[in-house]
């Protein structure tokens, strides 16, 4: 297969419209992972982070935070076991500038280094005339996407969110008072694993709800700590396993938001001082593109822009 489906970095416009080409349109919802939870929540630093940021939600005291779990998937009514992929966004409110989103998933590494790849893949991936394993023979033989088959193979739907780790994928830049910058990649890790009843629901949404009367659901944040020689630009690359990695915070969840988070925009490009991004063109996309489908939905919805979406 020739890298020519995609040759140029589609514009935000036309990266939804491939998608909604593909996928359906759903009016009023999210271009990509459609149907979630939105929940209030409250993350905790432990001073970690302090000696390799100023940014106030690492080094602060305990902050209010919005947390959406949701589904990769476009169509709001697609079967959960059907999409392995799950995401957790994390919004942390900032004083003078947009709210900061880490947004993260269930894999390690994004399938792909640059934006147009991954539209290419959604288009293959979206070839329903042809049958899957023929779709993945074409990823095979595409030179920017052939590990893209054993990405798939090894993914599983998780059971629960509580019970799942996520990655957010991109690189940030921490950078301290004096100047001093550190890239960073961060980790949301369940701190409970084992629980008193069993949880049979087969809705992730509920059987989280379920989890949290319980007792209290918390998360782990990691931040790993790279070495010279580690890329930034690439998130399909994988750091070292031996990287310093350092606990930095606890996020407690707390009750679902009467909105369900459905109007909030999680930007990953969002920075705030001591807090940036780093060179990852994919993470540069993202953002545009996420104003886009915002736009869409607001405007199949009549929902009044606000003055900043977050």
């Amino acid at each position: 297969m020739q890298s020519n489906r995609v040759s140029n970095t589609p514009s935000p416009q036309e990266a939804v419209t491939i998608i909604e080409n593909i996928a359906g349109r759903f009016p009023g919802f999210r271009r990509a992972h459609a149907k979630g939870i939105g929940l209030r929540a409250q993350f905790t630093p432990n001073g970690n982070a302090e000696p390799f940021t100023q940014a106030d939600f690492l080094s602060g005291g305990t902050v209010d935070v919005t947390v959406r779990f949701s589904h990769s998937a476009p169509m709001p009514d697609q079967k959960e076991r059907f999409v392995p992929i799950k995401g957790m966004s994390v919004q942390f409110p900032q004083p003078s500038a947009r709210p900061v989103s880490l947004v993260m998933v269930n894999a390690p590494v994004f399938p792909t280094k640059t934006p147009e790849a991954f539209m290419r893949l959604i288009q293959v991936l979206g070839m329903k005339e042809i049958p899957f394993r023929e779709r993945l023979e074409l990823l095979r033989e595409d030179t920017e996407l052939h590990t893209v088959p054993a990405l798939l193979k090894k993914l599983k739907t998780p059971s629960s969110f509580a019970l799942t780790q996520f990655w957010a994928l991109h690189a940030y830049i921490l950078s301290t008072a004096g100047g001093t910058g550190q890239p960073v990649r961060f980790t949301w890790v369940p701190a409970r694993t084992e629980w008193s009843l069993p949880f049979s629901t087969g809705d992730m949404e509920l059987e989280l709800l379920e989890r949290m009367a319980d007792g209290p659901v918390r998360f782990r944040l990691l931040m790993t700590l790279a070495s010279p020689e580690d890329p930034t630009d690439d998130p399909s690359a994988v750091w070292p396993d031996e990287r310093p990695v350092i606990d930095v915070g606890v996020l407690t969840l707390g009750e679902k938001r009467q909105d369900n988070a459905e109007d909030l925009v999680f930007d990953p490009t969002a920075e705030a001082p001591g807090f940036g991004c780093s060179d990852d063109p994919v993470l540069k996309y993202r953002s545009p593109v996420y104003q886009e489908s915002l736009r869409r939905r607001q405007s199949e919805r009549n929902i009044r822009k606000p003055e900043q979406p977050f």
